[in-house]
């Protein structure tokens, strides 16, 4: 299904940062979220801002390799895409080990065909069933309806302490609604990648339905 630019999302946007190549450790959640912030100095003033886990990297024994196809997601209000550009050229420092930003590319974010993915959702609680009911209540207070599939338990290290959650799937959403849990995300923590959705082909990837 393809959609015209007049339904794209007016409040955010992915902005896709080319890398270069290297290797990073395999948890870089929380290094990256750090480097990131420095550079762009307002990004803890937006709530909905958020950082994608980096895509395309091929995985080690505990480190992951970046190469031509991997890219640095920002999910930003618009008005601040102009701003991330700031990045363009910096050597981020993740803990000690170097990762350089390329040239930048907007990405409108589109409705989805009734599913929505994120790796991480953190909901202040490692229970698969207190999971479900805390994201279904969540997403009510929205006036959101969907369908939930729970799928493997995730943690990432910080300084402050483990964040814990599951990946979700989210299906038999309107248009509307799908692209309005892209827009807000779910959950906390969403610097460190978490409750940041993406349109999804299949329900059939995650796991076990509630």
């Amino acid at each position: 299904m393809n959609y015209s630019t007049d339904e794209a999302s007016t409040r955010m946007v992915d902005v896709v940062f080319a890398l270069e190549d290297g290797t990073l450790d395999d948890d870089l959640a929380e290094a990256l979220s750090l480097a990131v912030r420095r550079v762009l100095s307002w990004f803890d003033d937006e709530p909905d801002a958020g950082i994608l886990p980096i895509s395309g990297m091929a995985r080690g024994s505990g480190v992951r390799y970046v190469g031509r196809r991997s890219r640095l997601v920002l999910r930003l209000p618009i008005q601040r895409a102009a701003s991330a550009d700031s990045l363009v050229g910096v050597r981020l420092d993740l803990g000690g080990v170097l990762l350089t930003v390329g040239s930048s590319s907007m990405r409108p974010l589109f409705p989805a065909r009734g599913v929505v993915y994120s790796h991480l959702v953190s909901v202040g609680t490692d229970d698969e069933i207190e999971f479900l009911a805390r994201c279904k209540a969540m997403l009510a207070g929205r006036g959101l309806q969907p369908q939930l599939i729970s799928g493997k338990a995730h943690g990432l290290r910080t300084a402050q302490g483990p964040v814990r959650g599951f990946s979700l799937m989210l299906h038999g959403l309107p248009a509307a609604d799908s692209l309005a849990i892209q827009e807000a995300g779910l959950g906390g923590h969403r610097a460190l990648g978490c409750g940041v959705f993406v349109p999804h082909k299949t329900v059939a990837a995650v796991g076990g339905q509630s």
